[in-house]
């Protein structure tokens, strides 16, 4: 899609290609609308400037302010969260057998006779908004994640990805983001103390309220695959071109480790899938979920271990 000049990211700090040592990783960070802005960006990167590490095992290598309308126009949150939209989509219909058990054994009610359904049907079955379904709180015991889903139990209604209307509203042609990403040999373990410290920089500065989990005010890569799949939607050029596979630090390793771009992509695509752990016990997983926080090795051998793959998701 062709974009002007008024329409395209502002890049700040250009990107300076894919690494090919396997000890570097790249983490992308990125605001949620609600809490972007100047004061919450400057505060995050202060917290970085003082890490002891800064500069030699962990620099600031992108940064750019993405406009609202940019990120329409490109589908980039549909693009990001299609396998959770899907599912807060059609609900129960897209429930794996696996996923079906886990619920059952979790709530203790037959997943067959429960009342499941997509968030985007629970806004009217609950007369609520996206952001009045998205601020539902209850127990830990009414809540259940698997397979990169969410499940919420508000009154007798199952929701499944409560969150995702109110991912979409937040995220309109008024509201730019800042996109950042960082690189560092401390691991992606490591980046999770970071964030952390963010966020609580953020609350003792005054800028959001202490009790908002970090989720909520900013994302970043948790794994290898989940940073390809924030290259893919976050990562542009001056001109406003969109980073492909090829330039991306993960996938380039990938491919010198014999999985095709293509395959990566069908990877992203339908994410859930079965792997054969070391004990020899298959489980099934999301990808992005079951390769967080791993080295890049790590979550390449896992790949190595899938044993079947849910193509029906997405076909």
């Amino acid at each position: 899609m062709k974009t002007t000049s008024a329409d395209r990211p502002q890049v700040l700090i250009p990107y300076p290609g894919p690494s090919d040592d396997a000890h570097e990783q790249d983490v992308f960070v990125y605001l949620r609308p609600e809490s972007n802005g100047v004061l919450v960006e400057s505060t995050m990167l202060k917290v970085v400037e003082h890490h002891p590490d800064y500069k030699q095992n962990l620099k600031l290598v992108y940064l750019a302010n993405m406009p609202g309308k940019y990120i329409l126009d490109h589908h980039i949150i549909e693009y990001h969260y299609q396998l959770k939209l899907y599912f807060a989509v059609h609900g129960s219909i897209a429930f794996t057998p696996a996923m079906a058990e886990r619920f059952t054994a979790y709530f203790g009610t037959p997943f067959e006779e429960a009342d499941v359904v997509g968030a985007f049907e629970a806004l009217k079955r609950l007369n609520m908004s996206p952001n009045e379904l998205f601020q539902v709180w209850v127990p830990a015991d009414r809540m259940l994640a698997m397979n990169g889903q969410s499940v919420k139990l508000v009154n007798d209604i199952f929701v499944v990805n409560y969150d995702m209307p109110a991912i979409l509203h937040k995220n309109n042609r008024n509201t730019d983001i800042a996109v950042m990403m960082f690189r560092t040999s401390l691991g992606f373990a490591h980046f999770k103390e970071l964030a952390g410290e963010m966020a609580t920089a953020l609350a003792e500065a005054g800028l959001v309220d202490e009790r908002t989990p970090p989720s909520r005010l900013f994302h970043y890569s948790k794994g290898p695959f989940e940073h390809i799949l924030d290259g893919l939607g976050y990562l542009c050029f001056p001109d406003g071109r969109r980073a492909g596979m090829d330039e991306l630090s993960y996938a380039r390793y990938l491919s010198a480790n014999g999985l095709g771009y293509d395959d990566i992509y069908a990877l992203l695509r339908n994410p859930i899938a079965c792997f054969e752990r070391a004990d020899g016990v298959t489980v099934e997983e999301d990808l992005l979920a079951y390769t967080m926080f791993d080295s890049y090795r790590e979550a390449l051998s896992k790949v190595q271990r899938m044993r079947s793959q849910y193509h029906r998701l997405f076909g």
